[in-house]
């Protein structure tokens, strides 16, 4: 399998994600309507609380298989069916443990509010979704996933939310819908995984006891580093509720919710980026890998910069249509928007360091934590959500610029390059034309800065494909579409 077959897988995997991408942008939208419509910024405040714990038990539960999985059948492509079956069984044992600290946890931190019976089944819905979508991944299959990211998940949330509302009349309705958003997705998994790899071979396939001890062993470099990845993404909400309430950390979950959009871009690429790096590791490819890494992260960041400028330039305006107490985000809003920005450009950089310096990711989490607790906590109680999120854009600066440094040092590959000057040339002068217009046209009507967005976008891209593109991203798109 050649250059060009793994950039195909890439783009493939891509473009695959993409097509769920769309149906996953409205229903989340459509949830955040009703969240902030129907339950209000108080309730939404108490999920996105609930959400940051549940994540981070699950990141725990995982231990990095999301990732370490791949590598390991990388190296042993034999007895896949016994790693896959080997991993699930360990991580789910994990995965049940959590949700018993969780329960044990509840009456403490939210002694106001019953626990939800079907949240004791969330963890380990989201642990098997999580390994089983791996191992489904590393036969280079991508539908299954969209189906359980981009439909079911978000859909069945947005239908079960509006059921407690109507017809349950439950205020808590949104972590009960939350919890069989995670079944779903659950659900969606595991049919890609029967058809992938087969429930007869997992069933049938050896089974070593001590497989129970040595998969998180070999996996817990990487699960530092994802745990403390989730970590860095939810402690902020988590830090945020000790200093405010509810309704402000429902303002700023909000403003993260709308932050996903551009957020999403660089996880189309992640799928097929893994396994093609780690058998360009496994084959000492290091050129290889940093030529297509400096590839993808520009156009992720080319992608990402065009949904970031319009929806900085109109934050308090989007935050409005969710109800108007929401209006007070936009300031956090765009701090979201930016720090995103930095991170979601350069976050597969870490996929390469996993592989070759298992190490050092997990010494970058822990410098970041280490830099995002005391600037949220400090910053949020002189400046409130703006405050945390202020925090939150530098410890994803520091973190971007680590990544980076390490990335040259370690494997001496380098992604900056003048590629990335064209796509900032073209997002300042984007976001030029837009304050004008907000200057000319004032944005109250939701259709006015609707069109905005979207003809900035459309006329960013323009501009890309006219001017921004290498002659190799030139040769890449014409071999495509000669196929």
């Amino acid at each position: 399998m050649g250059a060009l077959d793994d950039i195909r897988d890439i783009l493939r995997g891509a473009l695959a994600s993409l097509g769920g991408f769309g149906g996953r942008m409205i229903a989340r939208l459509m949830l955040m309507l009703v969240a902030g419509q129907l339950y209000g910024a108080a309730p939404l405040g108490l999920l996105g609380q609930v959400a940051a714990i549940v994540e981070i038990l699950a990141a725990v539960a995982v231990l990095g298989l999301r990732r370490s999985l791949l590598d390991m059948l990388s190296a042993d492509g034999v007895h896949v069916a016994s790693t896959v079956k080997e991993a699930l069984v360990s991580s789910l044992m994990m995965a049940a443990a959590m949700s018993l600290v969780l329960s044990l946890a509840w009456p403490y931190l939210f002694s106001a509010t019953a626990m939800p019976p079907i949240l004791y089944g969330a963890i380990p819905c989201i642990v098997f979704a999580e390994v089983a979508g791996t191992a489904i991944r590393f036969k280079r299959i991508i539908r299954w996933e969209v189906i359980a990211r981009c439909v079911m998940e978000p859909w069945v949330f947005l239908a079960a939310a509006l059921i407690y509302h109507f017809v349950l009349k439950d205020p808590a309705g949104l972590l009960s819908a939350y919890a069989f958003s995670a079944i779903a997705a659950a659900a969606g998994i595991a049919i890609g995984l029967s058809q992938s790899i087969g429930l007869s071979a997992l069933l049938r396939a050896p089974f070593r006891w001590r497989a129970l001890y040595l998969i998180p062993r070999k996996s817990l470099p990487v699960g530092i580093t994802d745990i403390g990845v989730m970590m860095f993404r939810r402690l902020d909400v988590l830090l945020l509720s000790l200093v405010a309430g509810h309704q402000v950390t429902g303002i700023y979950y909000m403003a993260q919710q709308i932050v996903t959009v551009p957020h999403k871009i660089h996880q189309l690429f992640e799928p097929m980026m893994s396994p093609v790096v780690a058998k360009l590791h496994h084959a000492a490819r290091r050129d290889l890998i940093g030529r297509k890494l400096e590839g993808i992260c520009r156009w992720v960041f080319t992608l990402q910069l065009a949904v970031t400028t319009p929806l900085i330039m109109f934050a308090a305006d989007i935050l409005t249509l969710f109800g108007a107490q929401f209006a007070a985000g936009g300031l956090v809003l765009a701090l979201l928007l930016a720090a995103e920005l930095i991170d979601g450009s350069f976050a597969l950089v870490e996929t390469p360091l996993i592989f070759a310096k298992p190490s050092l990711p997990p010494k970058l989490v822990v410098l970041t934590l280490v830099l995002e607790m005391p600037a949220v906590l400090l910053l949020a109680y002189g400046g409130g959500a703006a405050g945390a999120a202020m925090g939150f854009l530098i410890a994803m600066a520091g973190l971007a610029a680590m990544r980076l440094i390490m990335l040259r040092r370690h494997l001496g590959i380098g992604v900056l390059g003048k590629g990335f000057l064209p796509p900032i040339i073209f997002g300042a002068a984007v976001a030029g034309l837009l304050a004008l217009y907000q200057i000319m046209v004032p944005a109250s009507v939701a259709i006015h800065f609707g069109v905005a967005v979207m003809a900035s976008i459309a006329f960013y891209l323009l501009l890309v494909r006219l001017m921004a593109l290498t002659p190799d991203d030139r040769s890449i798109l014409e071999q495509l579409r000669a196929r």
